[in-house]
């Protein structure tokens, strides 16, 4: 197969998590049967290291109608609210996937002139009506023609959470160029296959992230369109992610100690049999946390999830659980409250449910934000991180 990334036939199959459904769409019981499934193989370029999905589903039908808010959850804000402090210079920034306006909030608090692009229709409603400006659309050349008409060229254009979701990147690439002045900046934040692979995370795939990056694929993807990576940041969102600074090549400063060090170090640590191994304990962790499941469910306990995020669609259809061993998911985002969790059907409620229905065990799906969800629970329950399973206090 040609890797998508550096058009090289390079590619080569590591995982396989069988039949999965579209992983940010929570469906209502009267929408179970015509839920859809689709095979979810990942793919390793052994060329330039990206990593990709065998099947892509198109972007309109996984992003129009979107159920993730960034800004129900407390770390997150206070992850952007920072972020939004280190570019308090900046002129005009232009927030690709803006979500409900995470960034666009503090960066207006602090008097930067921000306008968010968001695909989804409901969600950049939300946004506008908060008074953050938000231009519903998908980045493209025509929209990003429409916004620089309107609103001039902005010297830093940021996306967060958003490049792996691209189904042509390459075109993107283009489309920001046009956006942004030649001296600008164009900075992403996006999940690092790196960690992926180090901490097994198989449950960071689902449908609506098509490419999982390496440093080493990101350099060679700027590179075909005149640009160049000058620094790489490490931050801990979405279970370890990094912060990608990019400039047209002449025009921003030469690369970091800790781009080269990235580079270096994904010479020897990605490799075919770093990839066996991860496929080998995905399925051991996959089958222990099931076995964690029935193993409460025989000694009479009753067990819940908090936190339904993409990852619980990857996780419990992989695994085959569903309601009878989980019996509900509470989640803090309204958009998923009674509605259930993809593919597996577990039904998701408000922290408020807790209340009537107390379980013994709750499996924190949303495990980087455990310190969080501790403070949201009322009662002494026993916390499980699902993968791997391990109980903690």
């Amino acid at each position: 197969m040609t890797c998508r990334i550096c058009a090289k036939e390079t590619l080569v199959e590591f995982i396989d998590l069988g039949q999965q459904p579209l992983a940010n769409k929570y469906p209502k019981p009267e929408e179970f049967a015509t839920e859809d499934f689709f095979p979810l193989k990942v793919f390793f370029c052994t060329s330039c290291k990206a990593v990709q999905l065998g099947t892509v589903v198109s972007r309109e039908r996984m992003f129009v109608d979107y159920y993730y808010l960034s800004s129900v959850n407390p770390g997150l804000v206070r992850h952007f609210e920072e972020f939004a402090r280190s570019l308090a210079s900046a002129k005009f920034v232009v927030d690709v996937g803006s979500n409900d306006g995470i960034l666009l909030r503090p960066l207006k608090a602090l008097g930067v002139k921000a306008i968010g692009i968001e695909p989804s229709i409901n969600v950049s409603k939300i946004a506008n009506d908060q008074g953050l400006t938000t231009m519903t659309a998908f980045l493209n050349d025509e929209s990003a023609a429409a916004l620089v008409a309107q609103h001039g060229k902005a010297d830093v254009v940021v996306t967060s959470s958003v490049f792996t979701h691209l189904e042509d990147p390459h075109q993107f690439i283009e489309a920001t160029k046009k956006v942004m002045t030649d001296d600008g900046s164009f900075i992403i934040e996006v999940e690092y296959i790196g960690n992926m692979l180090k901490n097994v995370q198989f449950e960071r795939f689902y449908f609506d992230r098509v490419f999982y990056y390496s440093v080493t694929s990101l350099r060679d993807l700027f590179a075909a369109h005149g640009m160049y990576v000058s620094d790489v940041e490490h931050i801990e969102q979405h279970g370890g992610s990094i912060r990608v600074t990019t400039h047209l090549v002449g025009h921003g400063p030469e690369p970091s100690a800790r781009f080269a060090a990235y580079i270096e170090e994904e010479r020897t640590t990605m490799d075919q049999p770093s990839l066996e191994h991860f496929a080998k304990l995905s399925n051991e962790y996959v089958a222990a946390f099931k076995h964690k499941l029935i193993e409460y469910k025989e000694a009479g306990l009753r067990v819940a999830g908090y936190g339904a995020p993409a990852r619980v669609a990857t996780i419990c259809n992989f695994g085959d659980i569903g309601p009878s061993l989980i019996e509900f998911i509470i989640d803090d985002s309204p958009l998923k409250q009674h509605r259930c969790s993809p593919g597996t059907h577990i039904p998701i409620e408000p922290n408020t449910h807790l209340a009537d229905h107390r379980p013994d065990v709750l499996v924190v799906f949303a495990y980087e934000y455990f310190d969080d969800i501790k403070k949201k629970v009322q009662g002494n329950y026993r916390f499980l991180i699902p993968i791997p399973p391990r109980e903690v206090a």
